[in-house]
C-alpha cells in the first residue's frame, strides 16, 4: 500500500503518537481540570504539556492563548460565529475551504456579507486584490494559507500586515500548513491562526487548535469548564472560555507527540523532503502529454507539496478508484473546496490530489508515475 492523501489526513503516524496515545488510554485516562486526584492532574499535566510545546512551535505569545478544538473546521467556526455581526464585510480568497464559505454562507440571512480576492502567483499581485476590496465595514479576512487542493502559497505575513494597516482582523487557515511552513504567531501578530493537528503535525484525528493574538471572542460553546462553577455565565479566562466539555486528552497526548516529532524532524527538513517528492512528481506528469496538470510552475517555497493533476477524458474519481486497485491511495472530486476548483475550472470533474507525508519515498512517487503511464498508454 502506498498512502498518498495526507492531505486529508497524515498516515501513518509516528511511533512515538501511537505510544503516547496507548499510554494516556492505560493510565492516566482521567478527566482534566475536574477534579483534584493524582490521575486528574496527570492528565491536565499532559494537555498543558502539549500547550507548552505548540506555543514554543508557533511562537505564540502565551500557552492559555492555544485553545484545543476537535479540528480545523471547529476552529474556523469559533472565529467566525464569535466575531461577527450584522452588517460586518469579510474577504476571503478564492481558494477557500467550505469550512469557511459554509458558516460564512449562513450569516448572510443575519446581515453579515463577504467578498472573494483572486490569487496571483506574484505576491503584489495578491495584496492588491485585497486591498481593492476593502469597505469600511470590513471586519476580517480569512486566508488560507496553501491551497488544500493546488498548494498554492498565499503571503499571509503581507497581507496581514496590510490588514492591520486598516484595522482589520486577521485569520490564517493553517489546515494544509502547520508542520510543512514556519508560522510565526508572534512576530507577525496574526490575530487567529486556525490548524489541523492530524494532519502535517502527525497528531490523532478528532484534534485541531486554534491560536488567538485577539481575545474578544464570543465562545462557540458554553458549559462546563471546571472553574468558576457557581458563576451562570461562561469564565473569561483563557483558555477555559472556549474550553467546554471534556477535552479529548488522549487524542492531545498523541498530538503532543505529534509536535515533538515535527519539531524533531524540522519544519525546514520536512518540508524539503515532501517538496522534493511532490516536484518529481509534477514534473513526471507534466511531460505525459495525456495528463493535465494546474499549476503553471511549482517553485520551491511558492507551493505546499499538494499536486492535483487529471488524466484527459477520465473522471477523477474513476481515477482514483484505478490507482486503489494498484494499491494507491489517493483522493478525488473537489475536496471540500468548491470555490478553489470553480476558479481552476475543474468544477465539473474536480481533480486527482497527491500530497506525500514524511514517512513516503521516491520509490512510492516512481511507481505512482509508471502507474499513471500505464493508464494513459
Amino acid at each position: 500500500m502506498i498512502y498518498l492523501d495526507n492531505g486529508a489526513t497524515s498516515f501513518p503516524k509516528p511511533l512515538s503518537v501511537r505510544q503516547n496515545v496507548d499510554i494516556s488510554l492505560k493510565k492516566f485516562s482521567a478527566n482534566p481540570g475536574r477534579s483534584g486526584h493524582s490521575l486528574s492532574l496527570r492528565a491536565a499535566k499532559e494537555i498543558y504539556e502539549c500547550r507548552k510545546r505548540l506555543k514554543e512551535l508557533f511562537n505564540a505569545n502565551s500557552e492559555e492563548e492555544i485553545i484545543f478544538t476537535e479540528n480545523c473546521t471547529m476552529a474556523l467556526n469559533t472565529v467566525i460565529f464569535g466575531l461577527l455581526n450584522e452588517g460586518d464585510h469579510v474577504l476571503i480568497s478564492s481558494m477557500e475551504h467550505n469550512s469557511i464559505t459554509r458558516p460564512l454562507e449562513s450569516l448572510k440571512d443575519k446581515g453579515v456579507t463577504y467578498s472573494t480576492f483572486d490569487y496571483s502567483y506574484d505576491d503584489n499581485e495578491t495584496v492588491d486584490n485585497v486591498r481593492h476590496l476593502i469597505k469600511p465595514e470590513t471586519k476580517l479576512v480569512i486566508c488560507t494559507h496553501a491551497s488544500n487542493v493546488f498548494g498554492f502559497r498565499f503571503p499571509i505575513e503581507r497581507i496581514c500586515a496590510l490588514c492591520h494597516a486598516y484595522g482589520i482582523l486577521f485569520c490564517v487557515d493553517s489546515a494544509q500548513s502547520a508542520g510543512v511552513f514556519d508560522i510565526d504567531v508572534g512576530t507577525n501578530q496574526y490575530d487567529f491562526v486556525c490548524m489541523s493537528g492530524h494532519k502535517s503535525l502527525y497528531g490523532p484525528m478528532g484534534t485541531g487548535v486554534l491560536i488567538l493574538n485577539n481575545r474578544n471572542l464570543k465562545p462557540l460553546l458554553y458549559g462546563g469548564t471546571g472553574t468558576e462553577s457557581v458563576k451562570k455565565s461562561q469564565p473569561e479566562g483563557l483558555p477555559e472560555k472556549f474550553e467546554s466539555g471534556t477535552q479529548n486528552m488522549n487524542g492531545i497526548s498523541g498530538l503532543k507527540a505529534g509536535v515533538d516529532f515535527v519539531k524533531n524532524r524540522g519544519i525546514k527538513n520536512i518540508y524539503n523532503h515532501e517538496y522534493k517528492l511532490a516536484k518529481h512528481l509534477f514534473n513526471g506528469l507534466a511531460n505525459n502529454r495525456k495528463v493535465i496538470t494546474y499549476n503553471k510552475s511549482f517553485d520551491y517555497g511558492k507551493v505546499a507539496p499538494v499536486v492535483s493533476f487529471n488524466i484527459d477524458g477520465v473522471y477523477s474519481e474513476d481515477l482514483v478508484a484505478k490507482l486503489n486497485k494498484y494499491g494507491i491511495m489517493t483522493r478525488g472530486g473537489l475536496h471540500c473546496s468548491p470555490l478553489a476548483h470553480t476558479t481552476m475550472n475543474t468544477i465539473e470533474n474536480g481533480t486527482v490530489r497527491v500530497v506525500p507525508g514524511a514517512f513516503n519515498t521516491i520509490n512510492d512517487i516512481n511507481y505512482l508515475l509508471n502507474v499513471i503511464r500505464k493508464l494513459t498508454i
